[in-house]
């Protein structure tokens, strides 16, 4: 029982109490830019602007995801972080050659 309560003293000392502060931020910025999206699909429907405004708005909220509700900004997670943006950087090049490939450019 005292190695549970040392443990758990060690835990405090290393890292400050998160409140939900952050959270409930990110929350509304995710819920603000997906009205963002909606708005732009609703007023500009026929607009070449939408789809990547809708794209980037994506990014933006998958990026929230990552570090905010999955702790990835959190010490210790160095790991699963750097194979998040090696996936990202093999998936933009994957990208880039198909589309040299196809004779996009």
């Amino acid at each position: 029982m005292t190695a549970h309560a040392n443990h758990s003293e060690e835990n405090k000392s290393l890292r400050p109490q998160e409140g939900p502060k952050r959270h409930i931020i990110t929350f509304i910025v995710s819920i603000f830019l997906t009205a963002l999206a909606f708005f732009a699909v609703a007023y500009m429907p026929e607009s070449p602007f939408v789809i990547p405004f809708i794209v980037l708005i994506g990014l933006i909220q998958a990026g929230f995801q990552l570090y905010v509700w999955m702790h990835l900004d959190q010490k210790g997670h160095e790991f699963p972080t750097l194979g998040i943006w090696m996936g990202v950087f093999f998936v933009a090049a994957f990208i880039i050659v198909f589309i040299y490939w196809l004779g996009g450019y």
